[in-house]
């Protein structure tokens, strides 16, 4: 019984929970450095730009992963990043981006 009423309370956490939770999309834009674009776009199936979709409880923390999405770790592959953020379908007119020297 007691076994029960615990899951039965997790659940509805979890449940209420989501419903405070809303689709964050970043759409990722990358530019490859000269000769390397074979190398650069292969992490993402040769597709440019891409979208990535997360369950996020408010517009600041799709901000956060937005901006820390758009640092480039590989550089001497890519010369630029650029990425957009929506919440909840609503554009949040912040744009994000980082660039490095090829190599």
């Amino acid at each position: 019984m007691m076994k029960t009423a615990l899951m039965t309370t997790v659940a509805t956490l979890m449940v209420a929970q989501a419903a405070f939770a809303g689709d964050c999309v970043i759409s990722v834009d990358r530019k490859a450095c000269p000769g390397k674009e074979t190398e650069a776009m292969k992490p993402y199936n040769g597709k440019n730009p891409t979208e990535e979709t997360k369950k996020l409880d408010s517009a600041e923390a799709c901000e956060k992963w937005a901006e820390k999405t758009s640092k480039i770790v590989r550089k001497g592959t890519l010369t630029e990043k650029k990425v957009s953020v929506k919440f909840d379908g609503k554009d949040l007119g912040k744009s994000f981006s980082d660039k490095a020297e090829c190599k």
